[in-house]
């Protein structure tokens, strides 16, 4: 499964040409409401330079959406090495079976989609802890086959706690948070025609980029004995 980028407004483009979807095995998720989870953007801790690209993004959006809290059985090593490893989470997914948007990586933590129609988009990871990412991510794409590209600076916040039951499962409760900013009058005259179809269309893209990693970590929990051939790099 993959969904179709034109018809979609820009910033969504750039919310399913990051991470891609893939169509995985169904999951023991436990849908719930948004717990206490130590979301928000630690500004204190974040260099200047990062400090004013977030800004950019978050004090004037062009959209804004949260993802749905899950949580899932996996070893949350494997979970943030996929994280930081987007690329080879794609190539797993295909020798899956699954259909993906391709992600190559740029050089010093950077990773980068592009299309034959002049879209691309290129991500780092510009603060890490052990229960928090935020990836800042700029780029152009092309909403319609006939249309201009469109500049785009996006932000995903992405909280992520491991935790461990009393039976000895360990689990991971993950959320993402998306910020869309672009001056294009173009995005924002699209963006406005959807209304708000546009909010609810970019919480699927983040359901679907959540699903994108927890899948993969809750299935490779499962089949350990996957993993060597599913994580091999290519000759």
């Amino acid at each position: 499964m993959r969904l179709c980028c034109y018809g979609l407004a820009p910033v969504l483009v750039c919310l399913q040409a990051l991470w891609g979807n893939a169509a995985g095995p169904l999951l023991p998720f436990k849908k719930q409401e948004p717990a206490p989870l130590p979301a928000g953007i630690p500004w204190k801790e974040l260099s200047e330079h990062s400090r004013e690209q977030v800004l950019t993004v978050v004090e004037k959006p062009t959209l804004a959406a949260r993802g749905p809290a899950e949580t899932f059985p996996c070893n949350p090593e494997q979970y943030f090495w996929f994280l930081d490893h987007p690329d080879r989470a794609v190539a797993a997914w295909q020798r899956l079976g699954a259909k993906c948007v391709s992600i190559t990586p740029r050089g010093d933590g950077h990773f980068g989609w592009s299309d034959e129609h002049g879209s691309d988009i290129i991500w780092q990871t510009i603060h890490k802890t052990d229960e928090l990412r935020i990836w800042y991510a700029e780029g152009k794409v092309r909403p319609g086959p006939v249309m201009p590209l469109v500049p785009v600076k996006a932000l995903v916040v992405l909280t992520h706690v491991p935790s461990k039951a009393p039976d000895g499962i360990v689990t991971v409760q993950h959320r993402t948070e998306l910020f869309v900013q672009t001056d294009s009058k173009t995005a924002a005259a699209l963006t406005k025609m959807l209304g708000t179809s546009a909010n609810r269309v970019a919480e699927q893209g983040l359901a679907q980029m959540q699903l994108f990693f927890s899948a993969l970590s809750w299935y490779l929990d499962r089949h350990p004995d996957r993993a060597a051939a599913l994580l091999k790099k290519d000759d």
